[in-house]
């Protein structure tokens, strides 16, 4: 699942349970809770301590700048 690209997926961004908004990273994450899809893993540009199956981001699809794609099954 790592490596290639970023994965694009049908769920929403929201945080983890438990999930405390810090201060110095409030305008960060929470604004985009609800609104942006969930990219999973890491691209083959990711830091290595980064990529991870369960490190999530919220890129918007119009970006150019990051490696995404999408896993299909038959």
């Amino acid at each position: 699942m790592l490596g290639n690209v970023w994965e694009w997926t049908a769920s929403s961004f929201y945080p983890f349970p438990g999930y405390v908004v810090d201060t110095p990273y409030k305008e960060y994450s929470a604004p985009w809770f609800g609104y942006r899809k969930v990219l999973k893993g890491g691209a083959w540009a990711t830091r290595s301590r980064l990529a991870n199956n369960t490190y999530r981001n919220f890129f918007q699809p119009y970006r150019r700048d990051i490696f995404a794609g999408f896993r299909t099954c038959a």
